[in-house]
């Protein structure tokens, strides 16, 4: 019998680590693993668990400088574990996840599995203890068969996790890859990874790159919405980048005093910031091949299309390459559009 596989999971809070404190009749947040351990008695048949807890903060107030520090501890902890599992709140999974890939790059050695869950494992009927089980088999598996990547495991599905968001506050199936297949499923049969999981490479040293650059400005475009108000972000100097999220392929208003085109032009040309379009719609693809007029006029500007970026990894990905310390607009238009871990299509970002 093949020996088990060396897990860590590292707590980071969520409703998939709360259990019933009996003497206080009230849902609070485990306090180590042995807790767990005893309503999930079964977990170290499959791998040999660890569980270091870092944080029980709700994932609403999770940001960058909690992802620098989660891949600052992988990267400690590299060599003595086969794999690795973070129990995160739903909220800010993607965020997580999408910063996760980015920050430990395509190096890393070892599979490094999300997931989290809508109930707690002392509900009747919750999805933790499914979700708690699959990602450690999946981490393990990921392990024996050479998988080495960040992935999201929620309900029966295995997502990449820079290619993943959430979509329902409710449902069990609360996260979805809309724009690239998803990379493994669980079935009764067991573990079964696609041909689209990335294998790792021994030819790619493991530097992490764990840093971000929070100050961008991240905008859900309306019908009415005054660019006025925008520039006066821009015009702060404290903003580094500029996300417009469009009605459609990359599409802004381009018409009389809600157009959106001169605040493109004046931010990237004189404030030399840059200005990204993308799409809100889940799946969408925002390029510069588009055939939609005011998505044109948008890249003519000055805009840099996001391609099939999913919204949470613009965002993300936008923070890192500021922290890289590429403020220049050209060097970071070239690298938004950059496949760096599998977060955007070639056809995405052709020249």
């Amino acid at each position: 019998m093949p020996e088990k596989k060396k897990v860590l999971v590292i707590g980071y809070g969520g409703t998939i680590v709360m259990i019933v404190d009996e003497a206080r009749k009230a849902i609070v947040p485990a306090k180590n693993l042995e807790e767990i351990m005893k309503k999930l008695p079964t977990l170290n048949e499959v791998a040999d668990v660890s569980m270091d807890f870092l944080s029980n903060e709700d994932s609403t107030n999770v940001g960058p400088n909690d992802w620098t520090r989660i891949a600052l501890y992988i990267r400690d902890k590299h060599d003595e574990y086969d794999a690795f599992v973070i129990t995160h709140g739903t909220n800010t999974l993607a965020y997580t996840a999408s910063a996760l890939t980015l920050a430990l790059g395509t190096g890393i050695k070892k599979p490094v599995v999300l997931t989290g869950s809508q109930l707690p494992l002392s509900v009747y009927g919750n999805d933790a203890r499914f979700n708690f089980e699959n990602a450690i088999k999946t981490a393990a598996k990921a392990s024996a068969s050479g998988i080495n990547e960040v992935m999201i495991v929620f309900s029966d599905t295995i997502l990449r996790g820079c290619r993943s968001v959430k979509v329902s506050e409710s449902s069990f199936r609360a996260f979805a890859s809309p724009a690239f297949p998803q990379i493994g499923s669980i079935t009764s049969t067991g573990i079964h990874f696609s041909p689209d999981a990335r294998h790792g490479d021994d030819n790619i040293p493991f530097e992490i790159s764990p840093h971000f650059h929070p100050n961008i400005v991240s905008l859900d475009l309306t019908p009415g919405q005054s660019p006025a108000l925008v520039e006066e972000l821009v015009k702060s100097g404290k903003c580094k980048g500029v996300i417009l999220k469009s009605h459609g392929a990359g599409s802004v208003p381009t018409i009389g005093e809600y157009s959106f085109l001169p605040f493109i032009e004046k931010t990237v040309r004189h404030y030399k910031i840059p200005v990204i379009v993308s799409t809100k719609f889940l799946g969408g693809n925002a390029y510069k091949e588009v055939n939609d007029e005011c998505a044109v006029l948008a890249i003519q500007a000055g805009a840099i299309p996001g391609g099939d970026l999913t919204d949470v990894m613009t965002e993300v990905k936008l923070m890192w390459i500021l922290a890289q310390g590429a403020f220049d607009e050209q060097q970071i238009r070239g690298r938004i559009l950059d496949n760096v871990v599998g977060e955007i299509s070639p056809i995405a970002h052709s020249k």
